[in-house]
């Protein structure tokens, strides 16, 4: 765990909360630190997804195919309103604690829930309204204000956590996100077995983030003790600095969960069920790249303000890191998809597969984005995110409404990968085309091209199941990335301090 507090077992991180996150973010520890920090976050939210995945079965099962779309259809929407609802103020809030004095954050903090609570509020209102404009069942739009409040408790618990995320400790905030997911998990589970209908569902995240937020106030201490604040004259600096960034956000959401609800426009409750279970699948590992990255904020942040060599090298070491994870999640994705659907969702599922096999490309770009999205706001470049994000929901609008159209969820998953992969061109371009120093190597990406193809093309000419040919295919190319030597140093050395003591001294 990496902490900064000697309790939580590292005493190079000990002392006051402040000093250790000014201390830990201006020495050559950060970066190691920033490593574990995402494998830990990467864990639990590996352990609360292997919960998640496995009460998704019963329930999935249990609500069936028509209820299934409706619940996705929903918590799309309401997913829609939670990120309208930060306008980028929560990545910014990091930012603010990282490069400026703690009191400058604190106070951003206050104005940061205010801001999110008024605006998530305002948005809910208009979820439950278009729902009833296009006629969605009762069940629905009621289930609407119920996930919502839900989503307004997360979102305040989250922004008390900013202070523990800045501070490094990362074994919180892991911690109480693997609870909620777990006792989410736990409770769908039971209301399946109990036979309980659609409108319960709605309600799962209620009993799990109070909890959390009591916990985050207790452990965070003081930092973390906040309330609203409401000072309309600095709410308007605020969205007026980052509103650009705040667009941009809006926009990648937005972009990303309008296909589910282009589909449950423009075709049948069966294709919306359909994509809403492969989709469901996909988000699962969408979250991924938000959390190995988000770690690595504070340190972008720093290194921005102080030190451009150090940013160049942390940036550009970070997006190779995420663009082999990527390809690494996607062949392990489209090899395992058959595997996948059928334990989630069942046989009355088959043509999901082939929908979920389409979007594992768009990891492909997902992991890249993260990269590039936090070096693009450490850099202050604002509005060239909202001109990439501006882009990405061209071309889902554009491409989705005659391929859904014509081919149901295969049209809305093509218009995904499409998107996803033109906002990540667009991120690498903006980033790259002023200082060149931080572009992608393309020899690096073809290399990791040709680790995936490999792996790919041999796990499926052995002709074994799903599952199989996901796990062999991973090794494949796992091994294929060892042998090309593109493992960056930094990840070996933080799994293997052996290792990395050895070249210290060498």
């Amino acid at each position: 765990m990496v902490s900064t507090l000697p309790a939580d077992g590292d005493p190079a991180l000990a002392g006051s909360s402040e000093d250790a996150h000014v201390d830990i973010l201006d020495t050559a520890d950060a970066g190691t630190a920033v490593i574990r920090g995402s494998l830990l976050r990467f864990g639990g939210y590996g352990i609360g997804t292997l919960a998640t995945v496995a009460s998704s079965a019963v329930v999935i099962r249990h609500l069936g195919l028509i209820d299934t779309g409706h619940f996705t259809t929903v918590m799309a929407l309401v997913m829609i309103v939670a990120t309208v609802s930060d306008l980028g103020l929560t990545s910014v809030a990091v930012r603010e604690y990282a490069s400026g004095p703690r009191s400058e954050g604190q106070r951003f903090l206050r104005n940061l829930l205010g801001i999110r609570i008024v605006i998530a509020l305002s948005g809910l209102a208009l979820a439950v309204l278009f729902g009833l404009l296009v006629g969605y069942p009762h069940v629905m739009v009621i289930g609407t204000v119920i996930a919502g409040a839900g989503m307004v408790v997360l979102m305040v618990q989250d922004g008390c956590s900013i202070p523990l995320q800045v501070g490094l400790r990362f074994g919180w905030v892991a911690g109480l996100q693997l609870a909620i997911q777990v006792g989410v998990a736990i409770e769908a589970l039971l209301l399946a077995l109990a036979g309980a209908g659609l409108l319960p569902f709605f309600a799962l995240q209620l009993p799990m983030v109070v909890p959390a937020l009591v916990v985050t106030a207790v452990v965070g201490g003081r930092d973390s003790r906040v309330l609203p604040k409401i000072d309309a004259r600095e709410w308007r600096r605020m969205v007026g600095r980052i509103l650009p960034f705040s667009a941009a956000v809006v926009l990648s959401v937005v972009y990303f969960q309008i296909a589910q609800i282009l589909v449950s426009v423009l075709s049948s409750p069966a294709q919306t069920g359909y994509f809403g279970v492969s989709f469901r699948v996909l988000a699962a590992f969408t979250t991924v790249p938000g959390l190995l990255v988000s770690t690595a904020l504070p340190l972008l942040a720093r290194t921005a303000r102080d030190d451009k060599e150090r940013f160049s090298y942390a940036s550009r070491r970070l997006a190779e890191t995420m663009l082999i994870a990527g390809c690494g999640v996607a062949l392990g994705l489209f090899l395992g998809a058959g595997f996948a659907i059928r334990l989630i969702a069942g046989p009355g599922f088959g043509p999901s597969i082939d929908v979920l096999r389409i979007l594992a490309f768009a990891l492909l770009g997902t992991f890249v984005i993260s990269a590039r999205g936090y070096a693009l706001l450490s850099l202050d470049r604002l509005h060239a995110m909202l001109a990439s994000n501006g882009a990405a929901l061209v071309v889902v609008a554009a491409a989705g409404v005659p391929l859904i159209t014509a081919y149901g969820a295969k049209g809305a998953a093509i218009a995904m990968v499409a998107a996803e992969l033109t906002l990540a061109l667009c991120y690498e371009w903006s980033l790259s085309f002023e200082r060149p120093e931080l572009r992608l190597a393309p020899g690096f990406a073809l290399r990791a091209a040709a680790a995936m193809v490999f792996a790919g093309a041999v796990a499926l000419s052995l002709g074994l199941s799903s599952l199989a040919s996901a796990v062999v295919g991973s090794a494949l190319y796992v091994a294929a990335l060892l042998a090309l030597g593109i493992v960056p140093a930094e990840i070996r050395h933080a799994l293997m301090p052996r290792q990395r003591a050895k070249a210290t001294r060498s």
